[in-house]
């Protein structure tokens, strides 16, 4: 098989189903439209570009609805409308990160914002990726990754704890050398940034006017913005009971940071991983397929697979439909 470059996302494909990554990478196929998933993701990078850099997030959100919102197809926003993505849900989701974070975002100085490196193998292919953000913290002087995670639900610590991407980037960014980074970047901490993009659960109003006293999953930011738009005044007793309830529910469950170290043993050994399941597919003539029941809702190649397996005669009617082709991306900074 065809290898240009290595990466986090072509190695994913690559152990996954080596025909995902003949489709991708050595016919050059791309879904046409991306799953919410990676279109959430998408705009959320977009915004946090400006914000980091101590621009006008806002008007990067005006024009991407208008660019890219505004310009899809109805059946496309229909699809993500269901799955409960719109515009609206980015700019609250994004307004309430901006105001939640904002006092200790204030404490961090731009090092990198979104940007891409290569860093050349023995393969003769390089290494791509992209630090979503590197910043200095003023007071402690510390360097720190901070990984940007849009999730339906937040993960747990046991998903963290060995994330071969981050801890590939930390090992990868320690080796760049650049004239202000002559020794390479020394990520001192990994601080895992993440939004979560399923609403939380919001209370209801019984028949007789009242709140619903089932537990439910929330917040303190959703029940007072529930009391807000129902126009519910607590008054007398019912204000104390009100603050003590408030007490037991976490201020917000839409944004969490946690903060790891990063382990530049376990980063090596996915990058040399990465790299050699890279080698071994350069000696592929044949590319296999890795079929599973989740095929047809894990991978964007699915109908085309079907397709090719069958022996179909409406491949690239299939591919003019669900694809754009893409040529090597190269912009990346190379070293």
């Amino acid at each position: 098989m065809r290898v240009s470059g290595i990466s986090y996302s072509s190695d994913k494909k690559l152990a996954r189903c080596e025909m995902q990554y003949e489709y991708r990478y050595g016919q050059k196929l791309k879904a046409r439209v991306k799953k919410k998933g990676l279109y959430m993701g998408d705009v959320v990078h977009q915004l946090l570009d400006p914000y980091r850099k101590k621009e006008d997030w806002k008007k990067k959100f005006t024009e991407w609805k208008k660019t890219s919102w505004d310009k899809l197809f109805d059946e496309e926003r229909e699809m993500y409308e269901e799955k409960k993505m719109s515009p609206a849900l980015v700019l609250d989701l994004f307004s309430h990160y901006v105001e939640h974070w904002s006092e200790e975002d204030a404490e961090w100085e731009p090092v990198l914002v979104e940007e891409d490196f290569e860093l050349m193998t023995k393969l003769g292919v390089p290494v791509r990726f992209k630090a979503d953000y590197v910043a200095r913290h003023k007071k402690e002087c510390v360097l720190a990754l901070f990984e940007n995670k849009n999730n339906e639900e937040i993960p747990d610590a046991e998903q963290r704890m060995l994330a071969p991407q981050v801890h590939g980037y930390c090992f990868l960014l320690s080796k760049i050398k650049t004239k202000k980074f002559p020794q390479g970047l020394k990520i001192q901490r990994i601080v895992w940034d993440y939004i979560r993009t399923t609403p939380v659960t919001c209370p209801t109003i019984n028949k007789d006017g009242s709140i619903s006293k089932r537990k439910i999953n929330t917040d303190q930011r959703t029940y007072l913005r529930f009391l807000k738009e129902n126009k519910i005044h607590p008054k007398g007793d019912e204000v104390i009971g009100l603050e003590n309830f408030l007490k037991g529910l976490p201020e917000t469950l839409s944004v969490l940071r946690v903060v790891n170290r990063p382990n530049l043993k376990i980063g090596e050994m996915f990058v040399r991983q990465w790299i050699e399941r890279a080698r071994r597919a350069q000696s592929i003539q044949q590319p296999l397929r890795t079929w599973s029941r989740d095929c047809s809702w894990s991978c964007d190649y699915f109908n085309l697979c079907q397709a090719d397996m069958l022996g179909k005669p409406d491949r690239n009617t299939i591919i003019s439909r669900d694809f754009v082709r893409t040529g090597d991306i190269r912009n990346a900074t190379n070293l």
